[in-house]
């Protein structure tokens, strides 16, 4: 049987599992599954949230419709449990980039589904860059870290 051949340039057929997911962080976020997720009664990829930016009136609906899409948010993972929900941001290393991600993304997730259960921000990643590790602990932001991945 003949084996697909895959494009250098497209994300590995792995990473289709979890959409959104860059290859680096699918086994960090593989790790996290196998080890903790049981605790979730479902999970979700790719959230879109907030409102995007609207295209310019010249564009056809489609377009716009596309435009809109595209520039929305987009959350790594949804689980929830009985209790709560956690909005996920997945990284093979974290920086502040992914501190404002846990900030904004369960604002913009309430604002998008007004969930009825409490909403919690969490890190998954491999390892904190420098200065990350106080950032988070100063704004009570929860995080787990899977260690190096290979």
């Amino acid at each position: 049987m003949k084996q697909a051949m895959e494009h250098p340039n497209l994300m590995p057929r792995r990473n289709l599992k979890y959409p959104h997911l860059l290859p680096p962080d699918v086994p960090v976020w593989e790790r996290f599954l196998a080890e903790r997720a049981t605790r979730y009664s479902t999970i979700d990829y790719d959230i879109r949230v907030g409102r995007g930016r609207p295209a310019e009136d010249h564009h056809t609906d489609n377009m716009k419709k596309m435009a809109l899409d595209l520039s929305m948010r987009r959350i790594d993972a949804v689980a929830e449990t009985d209790d709560y929900i956690d909005i996920i941001e997945v990284t093979n290393l974290a920086d502040l980039k992914a501190i404002g991600q846990l900030i904004a993304y369960p604002i913009l997730y309430i604002q998008s589904f007004n969930p009825t259960k409490p909403v919690r921000s969490l890190l998954v990643a491999a390892r904190l860059n420098t200065d990350i590790r106080p950032v988070l602990i100063s704004h009570n932001l929860k995080f787990y870290l899977t260690g190096e991945v290979t």
